[in-house]
């Protein structure tokens, strides 16, 4: 008989509890708040037969955080970056992406500039 109570409309008992734990860290976690953090931009995946120099070094990211956590390590491991991949010589607009170790905590909402121009040189010839 415990069976058949425990198992009767268990997808629906399933989705009970899944609603009442979304609730539950919804109000123990507490609301996002905006925070603004500065970067140095990343360049990646870098040529070795090219030089690479940004018009901006640095951008400002605005991320939602939660809180009622100290995330100053999750907020430390943020990091923008340019992918440089395929480049040949020139010059390029290239958008900066965010990364975020715990999208879940700590979420970059939007990137000041969005856009950074990268010149990229052929290096010369190194003689022997």
């Amino acid at each position: 008989m415990l069976k058949r109570v425990i198992l009767n409309n268990w997808q629906y008992k399933l989705l009970a509890l899944f609603i009442g734990f979304s609730l539950w860290l919804v109000v123990n976690l507490g609301v996002r708040v905006p925070i603004v953090v500065e970067r140095s931009i990343e360049v990646i995946n870098e040529d070795p037969n090219y030089t690479y120099k940004l018009e901006r070094k640095r951008v400002r990211i605005k991320l939602l955080v939660i809180e009622r956590l100290s995330l100053n390590e999750s907020i430390e491991g943020v990091k923008a970056q340019v992918d440089v991949k395929g480049l040949g010589e020139g010059e390029y607009v290239l958008k900066v992406h965010v990364e975020s170790p715990f999208k879940v905590f700590v979420y970059p909402s939007s990137v000041e500039p969005e856009y950074v121009k990268v010149y990229v040189r052929r290096k010369p010839p190194q003689g022997r």
